[in-house]
């Protein structure tokens, strides 16, 4: 008898199939049922250990001993005839088909029951309901709910000889951040929150309640050559104590197996539950190409750097570039490239059809690659949402991501921005604040969720939200002038005095707003002289409210100026200045722009230039323009602004019978606009006196 025959008479192979099967069975039921009682991380390990070691005994004993009635006994002592071994074998095929069957059953629970409640339970314990807070929370709220399973990993010292590794321990501290974040069950502060801190600062307490955190994970990295140490070690931040601490030699190319280890080693500290998805994303390596991983670290640093700087932005992108060159197959360097790409084109850094194009190659390469990972289909949303416009789709995906990845404060904040294009400001306000929990010292979440706030005119709680955006970026030319904006609502017109007496600089931006608060007091010359001052300036900064921040800032400069001049009698110097922005948009607006918000921008702009220079017609036209490019039944965030400037573009042509209807609309909707604004805006003066334009005042209660 063949030695494959012998092993199906003493059952051997059908002893392999059933003992699969049910460990399978045993492994899967006990990673559902386990977390439920706290049981710690090791132990389904541990159960997995033991059913792989227990394989080999369980086929020994089927080729050494069988069945029989009388007991279980040698094979060699059994009679051929007496051997019962083909009724054990039917009696094992039933019992490998049921096991297959309850397999099926409990795959079809686990899939459309159990993973659905587990995903929206992971959602609840890391964030807010979707709903409007009654008042935006201040820092303190945010951070207030502190619970065990909550993580804040410090940057990463550098030991390394040559100082030029910085970056690679920046990027070790940000690969190991980002594999806890891909775990739902714990609480993982961003990147941008914990930057500013020290490697190992003494005011760990502090430090851990000003993030929200309960623990903090400080660690140092020192690479020669090939080789690579990190140390890392685990604090509870109250108490001070180390939970837990390790020194990893690992050479380069063994350098993502260590960042696995590390991570799962603090989820198992922290008692933080892992799906199998989680599990195998952490083991799971971006590339197998250890050059461009050190590559793809340093852009990952560069990453860190302002998104409003042109250079690093270029940087960025070369880098990439050379990530996706050592390794054509590393889907997340593409989706990056494609998502900075993207940021570039938005931002009208490069608004070319070409750059568009380009972001597009990248990400169709990056999800032909891994369709399914976090970073490809974030990008896709950035794509629908800046390439396309489909704000729709762009938060229906940024939606799901949410469940997979609720620690990532990056999906919350673009998901707020989408929701409120949308007109759903609600759900904004809130992913805002959430994407604040998870990422308190960002600037830029801070500073959209004031913009967002004051459009809906919660100016107490926009002031609250502006304060701590100003904490963190006290010269920030755009945030000071959201600050500016809301204390007028606030305070008055002595309200923007008293800010603007307070901040000490005479920088181009600073100028610039002085001249608004002159120009509202209806001092001309000082306007004049201060916007001339801040035109003489090298580099005017974007203001995210004149022209939704897509134009130089020296159009906006120049159009006040020539306002004021106008004012002042100076004609001539006005018209000057008017023909500059025509000109410029003309030109601009010649060739194709892709962007139709930077379009909308510019018709804007050339409609006030034309409505100066008295060319009535074409002004309106341009205004108009602006408002089919972007219609507010599809942004109903952006939207609005373009109707503003068509309102504003009529009123300077003293077409009241236009403006007003306008206007009455925007008092009704989220738009920024208020009674306030127009009252001290001298821009309307033209329609003034219009007894429909003094109602809309009076209804705020200036008679």
């Amino acid at each position: 008898m063949s030695f494959f025959a012998e092993l199906r008479r003493r059952n051997v192979i059908r002893m392999a199939g059933l003992y699969l099967i049910g460990s399978w069975l045993i492994v899967q039921v006990a990673d559902t049922v386990l977390p439920m009682f706290g049981a710690p991380m090791w132990l389904p390990r541990s159960l997995v250990i033991l059913l792989a070691i227990g394989f080999l005994p369980a086929l020994a004993f089927a080729w050494i001993f069988e069945l029989t009635p009388d007991g279980i006994k040698r094979d060699e002592e059994v009679e051929p005839g007496q051997s019962i071994a083909p009724k054990t074998a039917q009696r094992m095929n039933r019992l490998i088909v049921a096991a297959l069957v309850l397999a099926v059953i409990y795959f079809g629970v686990d899939k459309f029951v159990f993973a659905p409640q587990r995903d929206a339970a992971s959602v609840a314990q890391t964030s807010e309901p979707i709903r409007a807070p009654d008042a935006a929370p201040s820092l303190t709220d945010v951070v207030k709910k502190v619970t065990d399973k909550s993580i804040a990993v410090l940057p990463f010292e550098n030991l390394s000889e040559d100082k030029a590794n910085g970056f690679f321990a920046d990027g070790i501290q940000d690969q190991i951040l980002t594999s806890l974040a891909q775990i739902a069950d714990l609480k993982v502060i961003s990147r941008t929150s914990t930057q500013k801190y020290a490697s190992r600062p003494e005011n760990l307490s502090q430090i851990a309640r000003e993030l929200g955190v309960a623990h903090i994970l400080e660690g140092s990295v020192q690479k020669s050559g090939n080789q690579v140490r990190i140390n890392v070690q685990l604090i509870e931040a109250d108490s001070d104590s180390h939970l837990w601490a390790k020194t990893y030699d690992r050479k380069l190319d063994d350098i993502f197996v260590m960042q696995s280890e590390v991570a799962q080693e603090i989820a198992d500290s922290l008692q933080a539950r892992l799906t199998g998805a989680e599990r195998t994303a952490l083991t799971t390596p971006p590339t197998e190409n250890p050059a461009a991983y050190e590559v793809w670290l340093k852009a990952r640093t560069l990453q860190l750097g302002s998104p409003y700087d042109e250079e690093n932005n270029d940087r960025i992108v070369e880098t990439l570039q050379r990530v996706v060159q050592l390794d054509p197959n590393f889907a997340a360097a593409w989706a990056h490239l494609a998502s900075q790409g993207l940021w570039i084109y938005w931002s009208g850094f490069d608004a070319s059809p070409e750059r568009l194009a380009a972001a597009r190659a990248a990400l169709d390469r990056a999800t032909a690659l891994d369709p399914e990972a976090p970073e490809v289909q974030m990008t896709q949303a950035q794509y629908l949402y800046t390439g396309e416009r489909d704000f729709k789709a762009a938060s229906t995906i940024l939606n799901r991501l949410k469940q997979r990845l609720p620690n990532d404060a990056d999906i919350w904040f673009r998901a707020a921005t989408a929701e409120r294009r949308l007109d759903q400001f609600d759900e904004s306000v809130a992913d805002f604040a959430r994407a604040r929990s998870l990422n308190p010292n960002d600037a830029r979440t801070l500073g959209e969720y004031g913009i967002t706030l004051y459009a809906l005119r919660r100016f107490n709680e926009a002031e609250q939200v502006l304060d701590a955006a100003l904490e963190l970026q006290p010269d920030d030319p755009s945030l000071l002038a959201m600050k500016l904006y809301n204390a007028w609502e606030m305070y008055g017109i002595e309200g923007g005095a008293n800010l603007l007496a307070s901040v000490q600089s005479d920088d181009v931006s600073i100028l610039a707003l002085r001249g608004t608060q002159a120009l509202f007091e209806r001092d001309y010359t000082a306007a004049s002289g201060l916007f001339r001052r801040a035109l003489a300036g090298k580099e005017q900064a974007r203001s995210p409210i004149e022209f939704a921040g897509y134009l130089p800032g020296d159009v906006g400069l120049q159009l006040v100026l020539a306002f004021s001049e106008q004012r002042n009698d100076a004609s001539a110097t006005a018209k000057d200045l008017y023909r500059q922005v025509q000109s410029r948009a003309r030109s601009v607006l010649a060739t194709e722009q892709p962007n139709p918000n930077i379009a909308a921008a510019w018709h804007a702009a050339l409609g006030w230039a034309e409505a100066g220079l008295g060319q009535r017609e074409s002004s309106i036209r341009n205004a108009q323009r602006a408002t089919e490019l972007i219609p507010e039944a599809g942004d109903a965030f952006e939207g609005p602004t373009w109707v503003y400037y068509l309102a504003q573009t009529y009123a300077l042509n003293g077409n009241a019978d236009h403006a007003i209807p306008l206007l009455e609309h925007l008092l009704q909707i989220p738009s920024g606009v208020t009674r306030e604004f127009l009252r001290l805006d001298p821009t309307w003066d033209a329609i003034r006196d219009d007894p429909r334009f003094q109602n809309l005042l009076k209804e705020a209660g200036h008679d």
